[in-house]
């Protein structure tokens, strides 16, 4: 399948599941559950002062942060303006404020643990830790600090009417790929917005308009590109499923970060995209310090190959004659990057 398509979207060939495949989902299912990394010996602790518990129904974000204070003013900035109003956040480590900034937000959950990333899991088994802490039968958005929601009309609609449109589909979760952005130009002239809050676009207004492919791997309907795809040939999968319905099933660990449990959920159109804010000010050192940790999927090598490539560095210029503007959650409908539920 194309994509994105600006023509006809083929939404209706995405995610369709024979029987078979069903039962062969299931009997994985049963499989990754086992091997799910332990809970035992993981502790959350709370760090700083509470905020006050979320109500029965409203949706909490959840997210990991190490040394995140390049994004998470912007970050919270956006997903408050989508109407978020309870954050629940892992700090690893950090060493740059990045847990005194979170701990002094009235709306932010911060917590700690005795262990890194890696050991949780790659934090997968914090995140299932914060649903059983918070609660099942609420909406959850399960994000990075770099990755910025958007949905249909989401500069004029709060997350509540998307999440009202997923349910009328009959939707447990909302798949959403991550749409790198990127400069207009080198990304080491990059300098800090004025504004720490302000949108990533404002800076990094670019994302890959083409060299994208598609289709039903493992655990997840999928969809690889971008401009790492593009410059360094790394076929990293860009799909997530940041919006997640927790019911008794909901399981993150035993899952990937490209598709929790039970994976036949994991097959359908993007409803929503990521913009990833990957190449924020600073990202070559960032780019380093992953590559040093480790902490990443398979020991970081995406992240080493890139760096290993010598291509890339403060002189890289992502951008290629089919980089598209960003301009508007509406504008990615018409170009074909993610379904409107609204005209279904």
């Amino acid at each position: 399948m194309i994509y994105p398509d600006t023509h006809s979207p083929p939404w209706a060939g995405y995610g369709r599941l024979s029987p078979l495949r069903r039962l062969a989902l299931a009997w994985r299912d049963r499989r990754w559950r086992r091997r799910a990394p332990s809970r035992r010996g993981i502790d959350l602790v709370p760090h700083g002062t509470q905020p006050p518990p979320p109500g029965a129904r409203e949706p909490v974000v959840l997210f990991t942060v190490r040394d995140g204070m390049a994004t998470l003013p912007s970050f919270l900035a956006h997903h408050r303006r989508l109407g978020l109003r309870h954050f629940a956040a892992v700090d690893d480590r950090s060493a740059d404020g990045s847990a005194d900034f979170l701990a002094a937000q009235g709306d932010v959950a911060l917590f700690t643990s005795n262990v890194d990333f890696r050991r949780a899991g790659g934090g997968l088994v914090w995140r299932d830790q914060l649903v059983d802490r918070f609660g099942r039968g609420r909406w959850y958005l399960s994000v990075d600090c770099d990755e910025y929601l958007v949905f249909p009309g989401c500069e004029t609609r709060p997350l509540e009417a998307f999440l009202a449109d997923l349910e009328r589909a009959g939707l447990k979760r909302a798949m959403a790929p991550m749409l790198d952005l990127y400069p207009d130009g080198p990304i080491g002239a990059l300098k800090p917005p004025a504004d720490p809050a302000a949108f990533p676009t404002e800076n990094c207004p670019f994302l890959d308009g083409s060299h994208y492919t598609v289709g039903d791997e493992k655990f997840c309907t999928s969809i690889r590109g971008g401009p790492r795809n593009r410059l360094y040939g790394t076929s990293m999968r860009m799909t997530k499923f940041p919006l997640v319905f927790a019911d008794r099933r909901l399981a993150f660990a035993g899952g990937s970060h490209h598709g929790p449990l039970p994976l036949a959920r994991n097959f359908a159109p993007p409803d929503a995209v990521l913009l990833h804010h990957k190449f924020a000010p600073g990202s070559v050192e960032t780019f380093r310090q992953i590559a040093e940790r480790g902490s990443h999927f398979n020991g970081s090598q995406f992240y080493k190959d890139i760096l290993d490539s010598g291509a890339f560095g403060p002189a890289t210029d992502f951008r290629y004659e089919h980089s598209v503007r960003y301009r508007s959650s509406d504008d990615l409908v018409t170009r074909g990057f993610l379904r409107d539920l609204r005209a279904a």
